[in-house]
């Protein structure tokens, strides 16, 4: 069915192509049924779904259909599953994955736990092939209207690209690692916050130093040759000491402590400082520089594969020398961010290459030169052309100045592209308006707590108006000991506290809200929920106040009736054991008189009939010898009168088996309800013909009954269904059987821990109002005259007597022209 963006259903406007689609789709075709009979409950998150701009995806109801948005449509590919997956139940839409993805579903319904995972390999059928994909994203519980989890709310990002630079990038560090090691490089690598310097195991063995890795300076400088310690004191003072601007390359020699052997160590290395200037590393590498030819061969390797490391890298990486700012290197990534080709740029002044980022970029590398500091930007705007077309994207870069005897020659410009983050955060910033939008706007009074001391967040306007009753300018930013009095106020933190402390919902319950801020004292419920950070802590807490003051006051009424009747009771007690004894002989004399009633019923019985067949016997013989006198109008009265005869004789059977329903000790049996109901469709066979009606029945079970009284129920009940059918109709009856428990059971005084077989006889006749579904089951009711459906009212009279002999239930369900529904329930406990 096609739904237009005007349509009736407001939640389903907008949302771009998978707005359209999820229009346009014919849903009736689909387990979802017609939108219009969605719960109210799917519509706020399709809404959100549909019209963010951050990757989305939903899992709804038990058989997990399918939702997606505009945003989450590029993770799809061109060749896969768009848009077929659009309503598709979870297991068809993800069969490759869905042994994955099955037991994470299946935590959030069952438990209502959100999770979070990152750069998880989630391989994925798109593009015609199965890929390698890799995902960050978070599983939600979406609650129902009655607090069910009908659904899994899933927000998500692809993050392939990153995770594959990162193993590039491991894969590239390893290798300098092995170069190292392949050049018989040594290395130092000294960290201030432990005052230890890490020497490789190359170093190890020229200084001869014994033990592990870690050692400290004073260690490294006593090998040194005297004659050079002193120098070489200078240098790494100078180095360290200058913010990262000096290179340390010095030479000089060493005096193995094991072996006593000299050798001659070139030392090359830097050191690092933080945003204060403070030194958190200093490291670099020695040289065996013996061997002049050997070093500088391993220098050129090492220089290669560092060049190498350069080009790979996955961010942007470009050096421009300070004369009209020529591009002297640029790697692969540095091309794709630019779109350029690498004839396109190499030895080519940058803003020739990119000519619309010159009013951006060029006041950033003019300050470089002048300063001869490096520049840091996070979420930086700049504007580039991409294929003929002006778009501004968002870097994050470091472009660092390359010094030789102080000036500035080069510039290192390191970029990487942050757009898609960017955006991503620009919809969270919305999603959180239309969440506080929301908030302000819930019809439950609610507040959110910040911090050990009680700070008001926010607040809606039920607790403005119906609690606080102050304006919201006067509580944003208010704690909250300010706001309520001394003795709520007492009452509710020890509550908050807890919810801080546990990181669990604390409630308080029957809260009385004394205020003169208000006209009336007030009962209430408190609920503090805590709100947990990324890192699972605790640090506020949203408060949802419920006023039960009707439900309290209505509870003290009852409590003050409970003590007047306790009081009755007492004075009632006495007479009961008074009457007692009376009630005892009472009983004797009933068992008597019930004996008589059941003889005195057959008695009656038998009597009523003997005056029927004497009338009908008169009749039947004037009719005989009279008939060509009778004229046509009193042989009408004649038929009326043998209808009166055959309604009155079949009222005084039905009476005698109302009369003896229960009467006798019958015996229980364990029986087949089929092979009962069975023998009642035998009977009825030649009816079920005349009517050309047709009854559907299952196994139906086995209980414990009196037979032939349950043979009657079925009777009555089958009967009953083939004579309220609607007119050039033939009739029709299933028959269905369930076990249940009696909690489930919607009729008063039934046992709640019982279990129970429930056989419901449905037809499609007529039906009856609601309002008459006891009614129907008092003895001589009748809900239709008997001229227009023939009976005595006394049937389903029957039937409840015979359940209630079996200490079972019946429900009449129906509605006017849609046929009736009737609900036996039989027990199946001993007890």
């Amino acid at each position: 069915m096609y739904l237009s963006s005007s349509s009736t259903l407001p939640f389903l406007n907008g949302g771009g192509e998978m707005g359209k689609l999820t229009r346009e789709k014919d849903w009736e075709k689909t387990k979802m049924g017609s939108p219009e009979s969605w719960p109210p409950s799917i519509r706020p998150i399709l809404s959100l779904l549909l019209n963010s701009k951050v990757p989305m995806f939903l899992f709804w109801g038990e058989d997990r259909i399918c939702f997606y948005n505009d945003a989450y449509r590029p993770s799809l590919g061109d060749d896969g599953k768009h848009p077929d997956i659009l309503g598709m139940d979870a297991p068809s839409a993800w069969p490759e994955i869905w042994e994955t993805i099955q037991p994470l579903l299946k935590k959030v319904f069952d438990n209502g736990e959100s999770l979070w995972l990152e750069d998880q390999l989630i391989p994925i059928y798109r593009n015609g092939q199965m890929e390698e994909v890799y995902w960050t994203f978070g599983y939600s519980p979406v609650l129902g209207d009655y607090g069910k989890i009908e659904g899994v709310f899933v927000t998500c990002t692809e993050t392939t690209k990153t995770v594959t630079a990162m193993k590039d990038l491991e894969e590239k560090s390893n290798e300098l690692q092995m170069a190292i090691d392949a050049a018989g490089l040594g290395t130092w690598d000294f960290t201030p916050q432990t005052a230890k310097v890490k020497i490789n195991t190359k170093t190890m063995v020229w200084s001869g130093l014994k033990g592990d890795f870690y050692h400290a300076p004073r260690e490294l400088m006593a090998v040194v040759d005297e004659a050079d310690r002193s120098r070489v004191r200078r240098a790494v003072k100078r180095v360290t000491s200058t913010e990262g601007k000096d290179l340390l390359d010095i030479s000089f020699a060493v005096n193995s402590q094991k072996t006593g052997k000299k050798r001659e160590l070139r030392a090359v290395g830097r050191a690092h400082f933080d945003h204060t200037g403070t030194l958190e590393r200093f490291n670099g590498t020695l040289q065996d520089i013996t061997k002049q030819q050997s070093t500088l061969r391993n220098l050129r390797k090492k220089e290669e594969r560092f060049r190498q490391l350069v080009h790979n890298a996955p961010i942007g990486i470009a050096i421009v020398d300070i004369e009209n700012f020529v591009v002297k290197v640029v790697n692969e990534k540095a091309l794709q961010i630019w779109q350029k080709s690498i004839g396109e740029c190499q030895d080519q002044p940058i803003f020739n290459i990119l000519p619309e980022t010159r009013s951006g970029l060029e006041p950033i590398l003019n300050e470089i030169i002048e300063t001869k500091k490096p520049q840091v930007g996070t979420e930086y705007p700049f504007v580039l052309d991409r294929n003929g077309i002006i778009e501004r994207g968002f870097f994050n870069f470091i472009f660092k100045p390359v010094l030789d005897n102080g000036k500035v020659v080069e510039i290192i410009l390191v970029a990487f592209e942050v757009t898609d983050s960017v955006h991503a955060k620009f919809g969270i910033e919305e999603t959180e308006v239309q969440f506080k939008n929301v908030f302000d706007q819930f019809p439950i009074a609610m507040s959110i707590i910040k911090g050990p001391d009680m700070v008001v967040e926010t607040v809606n306007d039920n607790m403005l108006n119906d609690f606080w009753n102050i304006d919201r300018k006067a509580a944003d930013g208010q704690q909250l000991n300010k706001i309520l009095s001394k003795k709520l106020f007492g009452q509710l933190s020890d509550c908050i506290n807890e919810a801080f402390e546990t990181g669990k919902t604390v409630r308080l319950h029957d809260v009385l809200w004394e205020s003169d801020k208000i006209q009336e004292d007030k009962y209430v419920d408190f609920s503090c929920h805590p709100l947990r950070e990324l890192d699972d802590s605790v640090k506020k807490v949203i408060i949802v106040t419920d006023d039960i003051t009707k439900r309290v006051l209505t509870r003290f009424k009852l409590e003050n009736f409970s003590k007047r009747l306790e009081k009755q009771v007492e004075e009632r007690t006495e007479q009961l054991k008074a009457s007692n004894e009376q009630l005892q002989d009472t009983v004797k004399r009933m068992e008597n008189t019930n004996a008589e009633l059941e003889s005195f019923a057959y008695i009656a019985s038998h009597d009523l009939k003997e005056p029927l067949r004497k009338i009908q016997m008169f009749m039947e013989r004037v009719i005989a010898f009279e008939n060509e006198n009778l004229s046509e109008r009193s042989l009408q009265y004649m038929g009326r009168i043998d209808n009166a005869i055959v309604r009155m004789r079949t009222l005084i059977d039905e009476l005698l088996a109302y009369s003896r329903t229960g009467s006798e000790d019958y015996q229980f049996e364990t029986t087949d309800l089929r092979s009962v109901l069975e023998n009642v469709l035998e009977n009825l066979s030649a009816t079920f013909e005349e009517s050309e009606a047709i009854i559907d029945y299952d196994e139906m079970g086995t209980v414990r009954i009196i037979p032939f009284q349950i043979k009657q129920v079925f009777q009555n009940l089958l009967e009953n269904s083939l004579k309220f059918t609607k007119e050039n109709e033939p009739p029709k009856v299933e028959v269905t059987t369930i076990e249940v428990d009696g909690e489930e059971i919607p009729i008063e005084g039934i046992y709640p821990n019982g279990k129970y077989l429930k056989i419901s006889f449905r037809d499609y006749g007529i039906g009856f109002d609601p309002q008459n579904g006891e009614k129907i089951f008092e003895i001589f009711q009748r809900l239709h005259g008997k001229l227009e459906y023939q009976g005595t009212g006394i049937g389903l009279a029957i039937v409840k007597k015979i359940m209630d002999n079996h200490k079972g239930y019946i429900q009449a369900v129906g509605r006017p022209d849609d046929g009736a529904t009737f609900n036996l329930y039989f027990p199946l406990n001993e007890e």
